[in-house]
């Protein structure tokens, strides 16, 4: 099994469905996954829990491979290469050649 870091973040409370809400951060590697969350709990339910509960709910979806709602997006030097490509692959779509600059 390998190892990993979670992160909750914006967890806010969505009164209209009376449940907390966070987007829970898996880091693994060179890799970012993302999971949305919601729980319905009181809004006056304690922070650690919540965060805690959130955070068994993203593993469950991970262990699942639940990956309808995922993003993964690269992270540190792997991302820097990706911009690379992106910015590589919008040059030849706008068909700038290495001399020409956009206005």
């Amino acid at each position: 099994m390998s190892s990993y870091k979670t992160e909750v973040q914006n967890l806010h409370y969505n009164a209209a469905t009376r449940s907390f809400e966070a987007m829970v951060v898996m880091y693994e590697g060179t890799e970012a996954t993302k999971y949305p969350t919601s729980l319905r709990l009181p809004i006056d339910s304690d922070f650690s829990f919540v965060s805690h509960k959130l955070v068994a709910q993203a593993k469950k979806h991970r262990a699942r491979k639940a990956n309808h709602l995922v993003s993964r997006t690269p992270t540190g030097q792997s991302k820097l290469a990706h911009l690379g490509d992106l910015a590589r692959q919008l040059t030849d779509s706008f068909g700038f050649s290495s001399g020409q600059r956009a206005a």
